[in-house]
């Protein structure tokens, strides 16, 4: 069997959609649950499953937008710092990005129709990156575009956990979920 980065790239993303596996994909994570419960915040503060949302969906499109562009970002940065380097200032694309409240407001209990428009952006997007996924290969693979999808599926894997947790702890999650 023969498989590429961008294979295991398509499983990643696929288990942090909708494939059940060791953990819960975001869909089973953010099944049947309403608005009320979408913007609960945790005791003691801390962020709202809607804005964990916001923020993944925020995050996914600015990764979706990065594979599809045909220049490499750090080629086009000069050979200046990316996110996620370590000991070197964020170049400026990162830094614009970084300065952008992605959480947004904790939610409104009452509006379900906007708690709903959020989970189909969420559908969309991550449509959209299976979509762009499916499209590509590893010829079309640098070091930096590695590095991104590789923080990204860890990053959604890491926000899905979040929103499981909040569930538990509001006592949303389905008891027979564990």
């Amino acid at each position: 069997m023969n498989i590429e980065l961008m294979d295991i790239f398509r499983m990643e993303m696929n288990f942090c959609w909708n494939t059940e596996t060791w953990f819960v994909p975001l869909e089973s994570a953010l099944k049947d649950l309403d608005s009320k419960h979408a913007s609960w915040q945790p005791p003691g503060g801390g962020n709202t499953i809607w804005q964990i949302v916001n923020h993944l969906n925020y995050y996914n499109v600015v990764l979706v937008n990065q594979l599809k562009d045909p220049i490499s970002p750090k080629k086009a940065a000069s050979g200046k710092a990316v996110y996620g380097d370590i000991g070197e200032p964020a170049d400026p694309e990162w830094e614009s990005i970084l300065a952008v409240d992605t959480f947004g407001a904790r939610g409104d209990l009452e509006d379900t129709e906007k708690w709903e428009a959020v989970l189909a952006e969420t559908r969309q997007i991550f449509g959209d990156l299976r979509k762009t996924l499916e499209q590509g290969n590893d010829r079309q693979l640098d070091e930096e575009r590695i590095g991104r999808l590789a923080r990204q599926m860890l990053h959604n894997a890491y926000h899905i956990g979040q929103i499981v947790l909040i569930r538990k702890q509001q006592g949303s999650w389905p008891k027979e979920r564990g």
